[in-house]
């Protein structure tokens, strides 16, 4: 698209005070064996901070008018760091497992 001059950017957005997962949304029936991964889920949740709609716009429209918009941009506190975390661990294997990738190669 860069081509026409025209720009993409990909959001990549936290969470937001919606009702994403409240009364609107529609669950399956509990199972017992999970209850521990799905308090563990709601804990996370709850701590999260999460972000307003509102202010969304405004981000938006700042990318919109950017003359050199980002092709990403995250919105919110939480995804650079989960981004983060999650790219050091796969350099992390990447690198422990790097010789068996040579070889992969052949001479």
């Amino acid at each position: 698209m860069a081509g026409f001059g025209i720009h993409v950017t990909l959001i990549e957005p936290g969470g937001y005070t919606t009702d994403w997962a409240g009364p609107s949304a529609v669950h399956s029936a509990e199972n017992p064996a999970y209850a521990k991964v799905r308090q563990a889920s709601q804990s996370r949740l709850a701590a999260t901070r999460r972000g307003s709609p509102a202010a969304t716009r405004e981000a938006i429209l700042k990318v919109v008018d950017a003359e050199e918009p980002p092709l990403r941009i995250f919105f919110g506190q939480a995804p650079l760091g989960v981004a983060t975390a999650d790219y050091e661990s796969r350099l992390e294997t990447w690198r422990e497992w790097q010789p068996v990738s040579i070889a992969a190669q052949g001479d």
